[in-house]
Order: C-alpha cells, then sequence, then structure tokens
C-alpha cells in the first residue's frame, strides 16, 4: 500500500514521488519511500519507472536496508495497475 503525487511537466512526461509499505505474508513490514518518472500512453494508460529506499526493523529482510529498488509501474487503459520491484544489488 503507499501514496504519492504526480506531476505533469511542461513536455507531458510525468514526475511522482511516495511512501508507503509492503507487508510480507508473515506479516512483516517493509517502508519505501521513492520516486520515479513516467509517461502516458495509447487511451489513458500511464507508463512509470523508478527507484525505491527501504526500511525495515525485520532481521529475515534487513538487506533491504541498504539495498534500493527499481521499478516498473503500469496502469492500463481500464486502470489496471502492474508493479514489479527488482532489489539493486
Amino acid at each position: 500500500m503507499g501514496t504519492y503525487t504526480s506531476v505533469v511537466r511542461p513536455d507531458a512526461s510525468l514526475y511522482r514521488e511516495g511512501q508507503g509499505a509492503i507487508f510480507t505474508a508473515e506479516g512483516e513490514m517493509v517502508a519505501w519511500k521513492g520516486s520515479g518518472q513516467g509517461k502516458f500512453g495509447p487511451g489513458g494508460a500511464i507508463s512509470y519507472r523508478g527507484i525505491l529506499y527501504f526500511q525495515t526493523t525485520s532481521q529475515k529482510l534487513a538487506r533491504l536496508n541498504a539495498a534500493p529498488g527499481v521499478f516498473e509501474y503500469e496502469v492500463d487503459p481500464e486502470g489496471k495497475t502492474r508493479t514489479k520491484i527488482w532489489e539493486w544489488k
């Protein structure tokens, strides 16, 4: 879950910043903050690429405190979203 703000730039590109949290099936939490750039696509689709910084007290996920994540975030014309995040090692 998370919240973010997006701004349309004069060249019609997008910039966004946000923060939120990811929860594992075991109930562990990783907080994130990040930013990205995006563009509009056909039919109202939107595509973003960016970076996330993580913070957690979980011992199991502690490596994320020192490893940023890069992401792809897509919104199709119907409003369905897809997010992929990779740990940047």
